[in-house]
Formats: structure tokens, sequence, C-alpha cells
């Protein structure tokens, strides 16, 4: 699966030091902001699966800045705070799904986390396809239904009559049923 990566870390030692974390599972694909301003900028330009936030920011605690990112994008977030405050965090940032991970940051944990919020990531991704899917369906389902309507009005068919004849176009000239009622709405209308 591809993993697009975006770390948030004022320290560049600290971000470097993640990354190196990160590339030894081979997660290669990371991206740096040292700053919200920053880090909401760059969202802006690319999409990732998942942000990283070593708080504080320079210009920000960084609970906000997750709270935009789950709120904004379809990115899974981890929150890196020091451990005397990470419990607060947690208890104000969890319920919008946040990962909030205390610092000093243990290896284990950390890829732990990663893991599970990529697995998340992964999940809302195929989720947002199958609503996809679903939803071409019903409009093909609802142009369908609009052609049947036009037929009924316009030419005097029954329902039934209607539906088999957008069913025998379909099949007669290999087109969908959705085309064929785009068609007839065209004519109609």
């Amino acid at each position: 699966m591809y993993n697009r990566i975006l770390i948030v870390s004022a320290s560049q030692k600290s971000g470097d030091a993640l990354a190196l974390i990160l590339r030894r599972f081979a997660m290669n694909n990371i991206d740096f902001a040292s700053s919200g301003v920053e880090a909401r900028r760059v969202v802006l330009r690319s999409s990732y699966q998942l942000v990283i936030i070593n708080a504080p920011l320079k210009d920000e605690q960084g609970s906000s800045l997750a709270s935009d990112f789950i709120h904004s994008t379809h990115s899974s977030v981890i929150l890196i705070a020091k451990s005397d405050v990470a419990d607060m965090l947690a208890s104000r940032v969890e319920g919008d799904g946040i990962f909030v991970i205390p610092k000093p940051l243990q290896q284990r944990t950390f890829m732990g986390a990663v893991r599970l919020a990529l697995g998340f990531s992964n999940r809302f991704i195929e989720m947002e396809k199958e609503i996809a899917k679903y939803e071409k369906k019903y409009e093909e389902l609802r142009m369908v239904s609009r052609a049947k309507c036009v037929l009924i009005e316009k030419e005097g068919y029954s329902e039934k009559d209607a539906h088999r004849y957008i069913e025998k176009q379909a099949m007669d000239s290999r087109e969908s049923k959705a085309r064929i009622a785009e068609n007839i709405i065209k004519k109609y209308l």
C-alpha cells in the first residue's frame, strides 16, 4: 500500500529521528513541516495517509492542528506530546480518532500506533471507494427511474413496459441502462 506520511516537528533533529524509525520499516515517502502554518500549507498541496505531529510546534501546541487535519482531510493523525501533558491532550482529542503517544517515545509503541493509524486510513479509503460505487449505482437507478417516468408520461407505457423497454434497448445496443435512460431523457425533455 502506498503510504504518504507528513511529519510536523519544530525540531529538525526530532523529525529526522522519527523519519529514521519509519524508514527502517520501509516507509520512505515522507515530507516535513516545522510549524502548524507550514503543515496546513503543505496539506493543501498534497494528501497524506498519516500526519505525525511532534508537539509542541513553533507556533502552536499541536492539538488544534491535529483536530483540523482529522476534520478537513482523510489523514490519520498521531500526536506526540510530553508525558506530563499527553493524558490531558488525549482526553481532548482521542474522541476524534487522534492517536496520542507520550514522550519519551518508545519505538515499539510508536510503530504500533503508525501501523494502526495506517490501517484506519486504508480502511477509510476502501470505505470511500464503496460509497462512490453505491452513489454511482444510485445515480444510475435514479436516471432509469426518471426515464421510465418520461416513457410513462410521453408514450403511455406502463411501469413494467417502460422498464422492459429500457432493458431491451440496453441489451440490443450493448449500452448501459443508465446510458439508454439518459438518451430517453434527452429525447423527450
